[in-house]
Parts: C-alpha cells; structure tokens; sequence
C-alpha cells in the first residue's frame, strides 16, 4: 500500500510497497481519510532531530483520521463504518513507524478490551478514539492536537478566572487560546509573528493578541493592566521566550513549557522573575490524560464552541505532500492536511 516515508535527512518519498496492517482479535482495520502535518514534530522528524527517535526509514504522521473498514473477533470499541483518531502502523520489516498515519490503510486497538482480558496492552492505544457523527473527518484531523493541547492546560492547571499568556501562533499557540477561554480563563494574551493568525488568535477568544514583529508583549501584557500572571505558556521552545515569562508571571506562578527542542546553547535570564515559580514540561501528551478529555472536546465541538476550520488552511492530496510541507515550513499554512 501506500504511504509516506521519512528517511531523517529531510527527505521524503511517497512509497507503494508498505505492507498492509495486520488484524488481530483486538484490532481494528482502517481506511485512512486523512493525517494531518505536525508542525513540531513532523517537521523534526523529517529532519532527524526530535529527541528519542532515529529509527530510519519509517512511516511518518500521528494525526491521521480514517474509517474502520473491518473489525477483529475481540473489538468492542469499533463497528465498521466508524470514523476514528490516531489510526497507525507497528513496525515491519521494510519500515519502521514514526506512528505511521501516513498510510492508506491502519489499524486501531481496543484497548480497553485487551485490559479486560488481561492481554498486555501499550497505553498510547487508549486514544485512539470514535470521532462522533457529524464532524467532518478530514476537518477532524485537527482534533488531535486540540485534544493535546486541551488536556496540557488542564495538567498545567489552568481555571477558571486565571490570566495566561501564550507565545506562538501555530495550531497548538491558537488552539491553546481557545482551550484556555474554554477552562474559564478570565486573560488570555497571545504572542506571534504573523498578521493573519494574529486575527485567528482573536477570533478564538484571545483578550490580548500582538505581532512582536512590531510590539514588544511583555509591555503590551503590563500595559493593558493583566500582569502579574498565572500561566505564561511557551509554544515553541525557546529560551528567550522563557526569559521573557519570568518577567510576567506573579509569585508562585507557572511556566508551561509546550513547544519542543529548547535551545541548548543560550540561557534564560533567571533574575528577571520571583524568586518562587514553577515550570512544568507538557511538551508530550499523556495517553490517558488525553483520552479523558475526548467526550468533552467532541462536545464543544458539536456545540460549535470549537469550529475546526478556523484551523484547518489546506487540504492537499497525498501526493502533493511536498507542497504540503513546503507550506508548514514557510509559515504559509497552519493546520495543512494530506488526504488519501
């Protein structure tokens, strides 16, 4: 079958000689409909640099929605017909699996029932989840990251009436605008580097959404009265980004660090904040952390708290992936979606 492989020195090829999925009891087959871009770790991926992975050449993409097509003896999760999240490959001979969502076909676990018969089951299967009726499956790609992002801020802690500030304006930086106003924040500020999802930021709730290409956010945070803050949440991994949080966040505030790969060789100015903060990594979601927030999100979504197109810029045939990720690493697109 068909499918994507990263090769970890920037290149990718389209391949045909995947080998279809194999179903077992537990599993689930799926047709893929669509994988979503990472613009984090995809992008690294493919450049053979995210932090614990070097097995090469391999099956790329984690943000894949497709349809069960068939079901194992033992499935109880899935029916044929389902649209679900996070459909991938285990490893093969040819290729290993970066997740492997970029493939025609995948397959899904049932967790869940694998527990219950006491069968040796891998965690990160339990969020591979029904996609309700209704939601359009290529726009639902963009759900995973939504689900990653929602269930980050609710291990950082975020409530109801608390002040956040965002930095970076990617899917995960506006996603986590919309998240933090859907938790009850009472301040959200966002900072990035490009016009139009400057306005995105808005459109999801943002009270405070700067371009620092032409304003600084630190002053524009204090000017606007909301500093010191709860949260200062870094979406993209770096020190200077960190240096910064220090200056805004109150005593005993939090530094959420989301964004991946910060930067080894610059430092952070540590004199710049309280002398009592926490920082806590999320820069990795936690399967069932992630999983619990599901029903929640697909409600918001159903409601139309959540409008998924607000997200998704592009939606391209696989074998246009080049441009795809020519789009993702030239900030051109935001969530850019390869289709089968």
């Amino acid at each position: 079958m068909r499918g994507l492989i990263v090769y970890g020195d920037a290149t990718l090829k389209l391949v045909e000689d995947i080998p279809m999925p194999e179903i077992t009891p537990y599993t689930a087959l799926v047709k893929t409909i669509a994988c979503g871009i990472c613009n984090g770790t995809d992008t690294k991926l493919t450049a053979g640099h995210l932090n614990g992975f070097a097995t090469y050449p391999a099956v790329l993409g984690h943000e894949a929605v497709g349809q069960v097509i068939q079901v194992g003896s033992k499935v109880s999760k899935y029916r044929v017909g389902d649209f679900v999240l996070r459909s991938g490959l285990g490893e093969t001979e040819q290729y290993h699996s970066l997740w492997g969502g970029f493939a025609e076909y995948g397959r899904v676990l049932d967790y869940e029932a694998m527990v219950a018969d006491g069968i040796p089951a891998n965690l990160g299967d339990i969020s591979q989840q029904v996609i309700p009726e209704g939601i359009d499956p290529v726009d639902a790609t963009m759900l995973i990251t939504v689900k990653e992002v929602y269930s980050a801020l609710k291990r950082l802690g975020v409530k109801k009436e608390d002040k956040v500030a965002i930095s970076g304006c990617g899917p995960v930086g506006l996603a986590m605008v919309k998240a933090a106003k859907l938790l009850g924040a009472s301040f959200v500020a966002l900072s990035g580097h490009h016009d139009w999802r400057i306005a995105i930021a808005k459109k999801q709730g943002a009270d405070l959404a700067v371009n620092t290409r032409h304003e600084n956010f630190a002053q524009a945070v204090k000017a606007a009265g909301q500093a010191p803050l709860d949260f200062y949440i870094d979406a993209v991994g770096r020190c200077d980004i960190l240096s910064e949080a220090l200056t805004l966040i109150k005593e005993d505030g939090v530094i959420g660090i989301y964004g991946i790969g910060i930067e080894e060789n610059k430092g952070i100015k540590w004199n710049g904040g309280p002398y009592n903060f926490r920082i806590h990594s999320v820069q990795w979601p936690i399967p069932d952390r992630e999983a619990a927030v599901h029903e929640e999100v697909m409600r918001f979504t159903q409601q139309g708290k959540i409008d998924l197109k607000d997200f998704v810029t592009h939606v391209l045939p696989i074998e246009e992936y080049e441009e795809g990720f020519r789009l993702v690493n030239n900030r051109e697109g935001l969530k850019v979606v390869l289709k089968f």
